[in-house]
């Protein structure tokens, strides 16, 4: 019986390595950053904004025009330093979000950033703007406390509602449908963003979600779950269960889909996997680092860029 379980084991064990994809170029990034990579924003003219930091200490933004090969580099630190989570824009106004509450603001390609402090001193994990003077930010920490506030192009807040659990992500694919994830739940607003209502789905701290349209959503969870709904959060298909003891063990930290058919999936120690069946089927990339993955972009080229910890960025093409 040892025998047999053995040479099963070996042959899941080749089998897994025979299906991992081998991209036609991994370029690793040298940026001027020292800390670590939480989000990357591609602008639809090829401009640059990748944020981080150290979470305590200060925050890092760099920026990088389309075609250049400088990066600008800005970095507070001191007393106001925390590490920005998530960097998003309306238009020409670029926002970001960081520990203890700060929201940094650029209202032009060529304006230096400024941040404002606000009144609530946590952890913000995302922003997402849906007009030009409203934008909704999610803070979340320890698990159990969570909020959503309404922001306007200055960083004035304003609180809508408070939650019984962290709350790590928000995306909106229309001005009117928004959805946020976090620990243990899905919210959704139908009303843009005046009410929150939890969906009937649970199961995984989800760190991170992606929504093609307003039907179809994606989240991932950190115990190792990709759940899916294509009726706009009325019901979930969970395409990987994160509580099931016979898979491999993922720690998911970002998700990103081209279209309702090919999408990535990242975590912890350096895991990248790719669908391209709408999440049916997943494969595992070549492993490119032992850097925890955090954040996922496609650029306009057609490469895919992943990033996270000490401060490690890829550029791929497939």
């Amino acid at each position: 019986m040892l025998s047999i379980l053995t040479i099963c084991c070996l042959q899941h064990l080749s089998s897994c390595k025979k299906d991992q994809l081998k991209p036609t170029l991994i370029e690793k990034i040298e940026t001027p950053l020292n800390g670590e990579v939480n989000k990357i924003l591609i602008q639809p003219s090829g401009e640059m904004l990748i944020v981080g930091g150290s979470r305590y200490v200060f925050s890092e933004i760099i920026t990088k025009p389309f075609n250049s090969v400088y990066w600008d580099y800005y970095k507070l630190d001191d007393n106001d330093g925390k590490a920005i989570y998530s960097v998003t824009n309306f238009g020409e106004r670029v926002y970001a979000v960081s520990f203890d509450g700060k929201i940094f603001i650029k209202s032009a390609p060529t304006s230096p950033w400024y941040f404002v402090q606000t009144g609530a001193w946590e952890w913000f994990q995302d922003i997402f703007f849906t007009e030009s003077n409203k934008g909704y930010v999610v803070s979340g920490n320890g698990y159990r406390s969570g909020r959503i506030y309404q922001t306007d192009s200055l960083g004035h807040l304003n609180k809508v509602d408070t939650f019984e659990f962290e709350l790590c992500d928000i995306d909106f694919p229309q001005p009117h449908i928004g959805y946020a994830c976090g620990y243990g739940a899905v919210l959704k607003t139908g009303d843009a963003g005046a009410s929150w209502n939890l969906l009937n789905v649970r199961g995984d701290y989800f760190k991170a979600m992606h929504c093609v349209d307003a039907n179809n959503i994606w989240a991932v969870g950190y115990n190792g779950s990709i759940i899916h709904s294509s009726d706009g959060g009325f019901s979930w298909d969970k395409q990987r269960n994160g509580n099931n003891p016979t898979l491999k063990k993922y720690r998911f930290r970002a998700v990103i889909f081209k279209d309702l058919n090919t999408g990535y999936a990242a975590g912890d120690n350096g895991l990248l996997i790719k669908t391209t069946d709408g999440g049916k089927h997943w494969s595992e990339f070549e492993h490119l680092s032992d850097s925890d993955f955090r954040c996922l972009a496609l650029h306009p080229d057609g490469s895919l860029w992943v990033a996270g910890t000490d401060g490690a960025i890829f550029r791929i093409l497939e």
